[in-house]
């Protein structure tokens, strides 16, 4: 009888010790096999940020463990005497289907098919990343690689053609697109070198790289904000200025290159916004459907003869961009138009003239609503066509 009580005893202490211990231990977000948890693959497909309850990130390597927010960039991530100008962001993306939070950086054309060296602009951890040529190897591969800087502040890279030994090794191959995968964390200090960017010659080359950051713990504001809470509309939802996280001279070295595509450095120095959404203007994102349907920027959307399902208007003092209108991508109006006026200040009725031929004509409805009217030939006319318009909405 003392016996079987003995060996009882034993089994019990055996098993709550190993209870505690299974409690305790650290296991990882990761599923029996080794592979990413469900929770966690979600995450990293809409934009491989882990992200808690607040926004926040969670995967927090450098400066939020240190106690270090909100984070400041304290290194150039490019030379400033190589670089023509750095893009407002909030402009429409070459496709002409949306607005995208990035800044397009243009290299001085003296250091063209050179390599230009691009830096941590702070402490930092790589997350993910592609390498893809959609060109035919007629020119060096393309890299985005996305970064976490901890406090929620993701920094991503896009267009490096050449990047250091611990990121190529895990992206040996180029595939035939950009969509990003997991990699395994390299961390990288402020100053430390991430690769090269290399201004390539020719039609269809790239003109320049894209800097990006994005801010979980903040949100920009639309005029319709319901469009923008699904998280695959993150980019415009959480984009921000990169260059606001730079103080001093390096943000003032930033600042005095804003100018636009062509090289031409702007007068008013302003970083502009992800969202360019103006009450009772024609400026920001605008859409075909009233009802909204998820994520409304889908590659993909559709055309109704020359009308897109996405709208986007952005403008700066240099020219006004309107895209997915007609055949082509985007219409641009310079600011040596006699039509020129900034989207913002077109609260009425408005006719952008586009060189050679072609108008578009528009007529705000309300804060949510306006009318357009496009024509592929033919001159402004004086008044609002009375027929064939389209209904757009925010």
């Amino acid at each position: 009888m003392k016996k079987w009580v003995i060996i009882v005893s034993l089994s019990v202490i055996v098993l709550v010790i190993a209870g505690f211990f299974f409690i305790n231990h650290d296991w990882g977000d990761y599923s029996e096999e080794g592979q990413l948890s469900d929770e966690e693959r979600l995450n990293s497909e809409e934009g491989n940020s882990i992200l808690g309850e607040d926004g926040r990130n969670q995967a927090n390597y450098g400066n939020e463990a240190n106690g270090n927010c909100p984070v400041v960039f304290t290194e150039y991530f490019i030379n400033p005497e190589h670089v023509q100008k750095v893009g407002q962001i909030g402009v429409v993306h070459g496709s002409g289907k949306y607005i995208v939070e990035r800044s397009y950086i243009s290299i001085n054309k003296e250091f063209w098919n050179e390599k230009i060296a691009l830096y941590a602009p702070v402490d930092m951890v790589l997350r993910s990343g592609s390498r893809y040529n959609i060109n035919n190897d007629k020119y060096l591969d393309d890299y985005a690689l996305k970064f976490d800087a901890g406090c929620g502040i993701e920094v991503m890279f896009g267009h490096m053609k050449e990047v250091v030994p611990a990121i190529d090794e895990q992206l040996p191959v180029a595939k035939q697109d950009s969509r990003d995968e997991m990699l395994k964390p390299v961390n990288f200090k402020a100053g430390e070198l991430i690769g090269y960017y290399v201004q390539q010659e020719g039609e269809g080359a790239v003109a320049g790289f894209d800097f990006i950051t994005r801010d979980a713990g903040f949100e920009n504001t639309f005029i319709n904000q319901e469009r923008y809470q699904d998280r695959s509309s993150r980019n415009l939802l959480h984009g921000v200025c990169p260059y606001d996280f730079y103080t001093g001279e390096k943000k003032e070295a930033y600042y005095n290159l804003f100018g636009s595509a062509g090289g031409v450095l702007f007068e008013k120095k302003e970083c502009g916004s992800s969202s360019r959404d103006v009450p009772g203007s024609i400026s920001g994102m605008w859409f075909l459907e009233k009802e909204v349907k998820g994520y409304p920027f889908e590659e993909e959307g559709y055309k109704d003869g020359d009308y897109g399902s996405t709208l986007p208007i952005s403008g700066d003092e240099a020219q006004i961009t309107i895209g997915n209108l007609g055949q082509s991508n985007a219409v641009v109006v310079y600011s040596n138009s006699s039509t020129f006026k900034l989207p913002e200040e077109v609260m009425d009725e408005h006719c952008y003239q586009f060189q050679g031929a072609g108008y578009a004509f528009f007529k705000v409805i309300d804060e949510i609503s306006m009318d357009v009217y496009y024509s592929a030939s033919g001159s402004c006319p004086a008044e609002f066509p009375s027929s064939g318009a389209k209904r757009y909405w925010k």
